[in-house]
């Protein structure tokens, strides 16, 4: 909102000043509607209140949120599956891990020996110091 009245000011501004400007040209019709527009947006807007545009906000607030509730409750309903879906999943994972830990654990013994080899034969190969 406040952007919106700093964007209209300094249109207003940029108006008037190149009106200042056109001294011996003629203003066209389409500007000075834009200008009388904005001139009166901004009398609109000093006559508001605080508490005035306090409440005028807080309402629009309130509608939105009116508007935006059964959206989210609509999500959320949605989202639920998803959830049963996480909760099915979980064993079948931790059924699986159990099954393929042998395998990793050999493979990961078989890494083991090939590096223990390796160093082994690379001390033999270097000179003793």
């Amino acid at each position: 909102m406040k952007f919106a009245l700093i964007a209209a000011l300094v249109a207003v501004l940029a108006i008037g000043s190149e009106s200042a400007s056109l001294v011996k040209r003629e203003v066209p019709e389409e500007l000075e509607k834009i200008s009388q527009y904005f001139q009166g947006l901004v009398d609109a807007l000093k006559t508001v209140e605080g508490p005035e545009l306090a409440n005028m906000a807080k309402s629009y607030i309130e509608e939105s949120r009116a508007q935006l509730q059964p959206l989210v409750e609509k999500l959320h309903e949605q989202l639920k599956p998803l959830t049963s879906i996480d909760e099915q999943i979980k064993p079948l994972a931790t059924s699986l891990q159990a099954q393929i830990a042998p395998y990793t654990d050999l493979v990961q013994t078989q890494v083991e020996d090939v590096l223990r080899f390796m160093v082994d034969q690379t001390k033999a190969i270097l000179p003793t110091q």
